[in-house]
């Protein structure tokens, strides 16, 4: 009987490649070295590329030891193509921009973001305590542009529902 082969696709970040070439010229400890700090990285990056045949874009990663999630996704603003896009249970957090889908989830991965859970933003977006977290942000923003005073501000954040 025949044996059935698996085509498995393999993704390799750029930081594999990078070590795995540097590994040919260096001492072979410290290749072996160099491969082990950059594997857990490739593990998870070969994971998340092929559960999603090479374009994971848009599925929430979180954190395994916090409530923090990103995502990448075609970045909007036309500074770079891809972004990650992180947030908590209060809101969005942050995002970074990148030339390139593996280039976003490489660094996403990096950051931490590692366990999948799709539809996290949905389910977190639910929750009142997202409404009030993007609430206070939208104070803040005004506060930011210049459209109201730290006082105002903060008179305005008080005001908020607990």
């Amino acid at each position: 009987m025949k044996s059935i082969q698996r085509n498995a696709s393999r993704y390799r970040s750029a930081s594999w490649e990078r070590v795995c070439a540097a590994s040919t010229r260096v001492p072979a400890d410290f290749g072996r070295h160099l491969r082990d700090i950059a594997r857990p990285l490739q593990i998870a990056y070969q994971r998340l590329m092929s559960s999603y045949d090479g374009h994971p874009a848009g599925i929430e990663c979180r954190m395994a030891d916090r409530e923090s999630w990103a995502f990448a996704l075609p970045d909007a603003s036309g500074s770079k193509a891809w972004r990650i896009q992180q947030f908590d249970l209060d809101g969005f957090i942050g995002h970074l921009c990148f030339d390139s889908l593996n280039e976003a989830i490489e660094e996403m991965l990096r950051m931490g973001y590692c366990v999948t859970d799709p539809g996290a933003l949905d389910r977190i977006g639910a929750t009142d305590r997202w409404a009030r977290g993007v609430r206070r942000a939208a104070i803040m923003q005004k506060h930011q542009q210049g459209l109201v005073t730290y006082r105002q501000m903060v008179e305005e954040l008080s005001a908020l529902p607990a």
